[in-house]
């Protein structure tokens, strides 16, 4: 049983999406670039008796950098979608992560904030999530992530049954306009929960982009056996953000202690700040960083309508969709890339024999 369980999963390391140098070598004005070289191997050839496998998954790495911005970059979304064979763009994985003003630069990821920065994971997926404090914040046993599952036996949820929290509906909820929160939907520790999706740190929302059907191969080939091949593609997309006061609420009180952000004031506390004082709080604290770079509500996409590059048709620059970001990938916020791989699936030979020995006998 543990044997055919491993022959029947693709993923893991054979099935790695690297994403290697993905960044924006960018100044200002007309030099202004955005590149992103992503990649991912074929795993291994699925063989076993039936044709069939368990689940096929990514453990993606890759490294985001930018350069000489006007704007400053507080936070970085991404997106993950998959293709499985003829069917649709399905999204898998979505996340926002906040560059922390304390860099982190550790064997698992690395982070550098400001209008010339990094964010990189430096171990797979699984690994460098899994550091994240809170999957593991010493209340309670760890949770790791996992890599994301592209298809398994569980399949694609059915997200039109869903209850959905308010100001989002089906459409906001798979364009990305208008999603809530993870916690507002089944996550991937829950049975029956969405695959992809983790409560602990806010990020997911999705499950797997389909069931096994298309990479399954019933056919015995009147047993001499046969392999299926079917193509998985995937696209992710990137978007750099400026930081707002609730990032910087986190950054402030936990460099200046609880909630006092004034070192020589220590009765003045974030709450009692106007939007303003809050702003030129953080801007005279964290080197770099700006009154202008700082949104007061949502964080909103760098440059902006700024020096040539679009404003989106004038769409709320805080609330891109996701075919918005990928239909305009040559602006200096916004990086798109395809990928693929093949899974292999071989149906094994069959035959069937007799053997014994019939003790004939006479006398």
């Amino acid at each position: 049983m543990q044997r055919r369980k491993l022959l029947k999963t693709v993923g893991g390391i054979g099935a790695v999406a690297t994403a290697s140098g993905a960044g924006i070598l960018a100044t200002t004005g007309s030099a202004a670039a955005s590149t992103v070289n992503i990649s991912a191997g074929n795993p291994g050839t699925v063989k076993n008796d039936r044709g069939d496998l368990s689940q096929v998954t990514i453990d993606p790495e890759f490294t985001v950098t930018w350069e000489d911005l006007d704007d400053y970059v507080g936070k970085i979304f991404y997106l993950v979608e998959a293709k499985v064979g003829g069917g649709d763009w399905e999204p898998i994985y979505r996340a926002t992560p906040w560059i922390g003003f304390e860099v982190k630069n550790n064997s698992y990821f690395r982070v550098e904030p400001g209008t010339t920065g990094e964010y990189r994971l430096k171990q797979p997926f699984s690994v460098a999530t899994s550091q994240d404090p809170r999957f593991n914040d010493g209340d309670g046993p760890d949770i790791s992530a996992s890599p994301l599952v592209i298809a398994d036996e569980q399949g694609k949820p059915d997200y039109s049954s869903l209850s959905f929290p308010g100001g989002v509906d089906i459409d906001s909820f798979l364009d990305g306009t208008s999603i809530g929160g993870a916690s507002d939907y089944p996550g991937a520790h829950e049975d029956g929960g969405f695959q992809n999706n983790y409560h602990d740190i806010d990020a997911g929302y999705y499950g797997a982009a389909s069931d096994t059907a298309p990479l399954d191969n019933g056919d015995d080939n009147a047993g001499e056996g046969s392999t299926k091949t079917t193509p998985v593609q995937l696209r992710y997309t990137f978007e750099l953000q400026r930081p707002n006061l609730s990032q910087l609420k986190y950054a402030i009180t936990t460099m200046y202690g609880g909630q006092r952000v004034l070192a020589d004031d220590q009765a003045t506390t974030w709450a009692s700040l106007s939007d303003s004082e809050k702003k030129e709080a953080g801007a005279s604290r964290i080197d770099g960083l700006e009154v202008s770079d700082i949104n007061a509500g949502n964080s909103e996409i760098v440059m902006y309508g700024e020096d040539g590059y679009t404003d989106f048709g004038g769409a709320t620059p805080s609330g891109l969709s996701y075919s918005q970001m990928q239909n305009n990938d040559g602006h200096v916020g916004v990086m798109v890339a395809t990928t693929s791989f093949d899974v292999s699936v071989t149906n094994e030979g069959s035959g069937s024999g007799v053997t014994g020995d019939s003790n004939t006998g006479a006398n």
